[in-house]
């Protein structure tokens, strides 16, 4: 079996152990022998765990953004959180796993490069534009935070994304029309997303 078809493999025997058993417990001989392959030979192509965490959060992210469609970008980022904390919310598995992900700096680490990178991708950041790209990091850093502790603190879970998204337009000085319009549009785009729903990939 070539790289990218075993990796495919790796990935798909794996997002299933990690729901059913968490990831710190799952371990590199549960995942090989899984697999049908050895040890050694995953540790080849995922010499850390978390690289291989990284990989199946990104093809997930990239599944569900695609059913995102085109306009504006705040609208559009409202609408992906809103469905992102209504999946995990929802599927007492997922929920497990996110929340084990945001305890654990390394994987929540990648979760906030990959959240980066395609925010830049899209022109939402600038690549360049620190300012935006702090705002950004803190804004969403903390809502995974908040969202983490949502029970204890009996915040429903809508609020989650409406503390990242009115942080975020308040630091880069966008105006409470602008965000409450925002949070319509969003709200709106949610509902019909959620008619169709999200899926994980394995």
């Amino acid at each position: 079996m070539t790289t990218e078809p075993l990796k495919a493999k790796i990935l798909a025997v794996s997002l299933p152990l990690f729901i059913e058993h968490g990831y710190k417990k799952v371990t590199y001989k549960q995942i090989a022998d899984a697999v049908g392959i050895s040890k050694s030979l995953l540790q080849y192509h995922y010499p850390q765990k978390s690289q291989l965490m990284a990989d199946l959060m990104n093809v997930n992210f990239n599944q569900w953004l695609k059913t995102i469609p085109e306009g504006d970008l705040y609208t559009r980022l409202t609408a992906f959180l809103l469905m992102f904390f209504d999946f995990i919310s929802t599927n007492k598995a997922v929920n497990g796993l996110m929340t084990e992900i945001i305890a654990n700096n390394e994987l929540f680490n990648a979760f906030m490069t990959f959240f980066s990178n395609w925010l830049a991708d899209n022109n939402f950041v600038k690549h360049d534009d620190n300012k935006v790209k702090a705002a950004l990091l803190f804004a969403v850093s903390g809502g995974l935070q908040l969202y983490r502790f949502k029970d204890s603190l009996m915040v429903p879970v809508e609020q989650v994304t409406h503390t990242i998204i009115a942080t975020l337009l308040t630091i880069v000085g966008k105006s409470s029309q602008l965000i409450d319009s925002t949070f319509h549009n969003a709200e709106t785009l949610y509902q019909q997303l959620r008619i169709k729903g999200w899926q994980l990939v394995y």
